[in-house]
């Protein structure tokens, strides 16, 4: 969520190539990567205070991991794919947590100063958050009670909201320190995007327009109505709707979940009595799956960040 978070608007090196999957890299040169960037937890930027506070949260303040999370933050660091853990030694200045942002929100990944790096800064208590929780709170921001008894449940498994967030934040990173969505006509918008928040006209057409886009909430009787639109567009998510770039870093997140964590997304829409209307499986959705083969060959690849890593 790349300069905004879920409630405000802000922001392997081996024999075989630059980087591999992360499985394949020596185990020595993951470790010490994931040091590195266990040690730039620390204390929340004044500009991400600021930020947080421009939005209306003036009781956020800064929080201590404790022993039990800061392990819990570094399992997820180590688990981020080895393009990632790369990119973020670069690039990432600091990764910091408060208190006090609410339930719906995530957190915001911002620019520091002037330098080219990143700063992360999370709600803490994502850090002992189921992902199912964590998915359904955000996903029911998109509809309005209407009086129909509708409800939305999201159901994510594989890993937690913690891991979740790290690898859609750090894609974030990736994306603005390898120029991947800023490269005209690439991979991941040809035929999608036109511009950072524009569709093609045929994409856009097909796709829902919702609290993500800009749009206004829905009726919760509408549900089930969008999320069919959905299954036929290249989005893994309503959220990925917002942006070329949330796109991406949800395009990665996800494919990372499903594929080194063997997780799963599901989205289903209830009645009032509790009775299952339908039930959609994003991760199967035929566009997204076609779309799966370019995060394959750029988490493999390392010809996509050739400015951060020149042969």
């Amino acid at each position: 969520m790349l300069l905004r978070c879920a409630v405000l608007a802000i922001l392997t090196l081996n024999s075989a190539g630059l980087y591999g999957r992360a499985q394949d890299a020596p185990a020595s040169a993951t470790a010490s990567v994931a040091d590195e960037l266990i040690a730039r937890v620390g204390s929340p930027s004044k500009l991400a205070m600021k930020a947080f506070k421009k939005a209306g949260m003036q009781g956020v303040t800064p929080h201590t991991l404790t022993a039990e999370e800061r392990s819990k933050v570094e399992a997820a660091l180590k688990s981020l794919p080895t393009i990632s853990k790369r990119v973020l030694e670069k690039k990432l200045h600091s990764l910091a947590f408060v208190d006090g942002i609410p339930g719906e929100g995530t957190g915001l990944t911002s620019p520091y100063a002037k330098t080219g790096l990143y700063d992360i800064t999370l709600r803490a208590s994502i850090v002992d958050e189921s992902l199912s929780t964590f998915l359904t709170t955000k996903e029911r921001r998109v509809f309005a009670d209407d009086g129909s008894g509708t409800t939305v449940t999201v159901t994510g498994t594989g890993t937690n909201a913690l891991t979740y967030v790290l690898l859609h934040e750090s894609s974030h990173v990736v994306d603005k320190g390898c120029g991947i969505t800023a490269s005209p006509h690439g991979k991941f918008e040809d035929g999608i995007w036109t511009s950072l928040k524009e569709m093609t006209p045929t994409v856009a057409a097909d796709t829902p327009k919702t609290y993500f886009r800009g749009g206004a909430k829905l009726p919760a009787a509408e549900a089930e109505a969008t999320y069919d639109a959905l299954s036929h567009t290249p989005f893994v998510s309503l959220y990925a709707t917002a942006s070329e770039m949330e796109d991406f870093a949800e395009l990665v997140a996800w494919h990372e979940i499903l594929d080194q964590h063997q997780g799963d997304l599901v989205i289903e829409v209830k009645d009032a009595h509790g009775n299952t209307l339908k039930q959609w499986h994003p991760l199967t959705f035929p566009g997204v799956q076609g779309r799966f083969a370019n995060v394959d060959e750029l988490l493999a690849s390392r010809d996509d960040c050739r400015n951060l890593f020149p042969e």
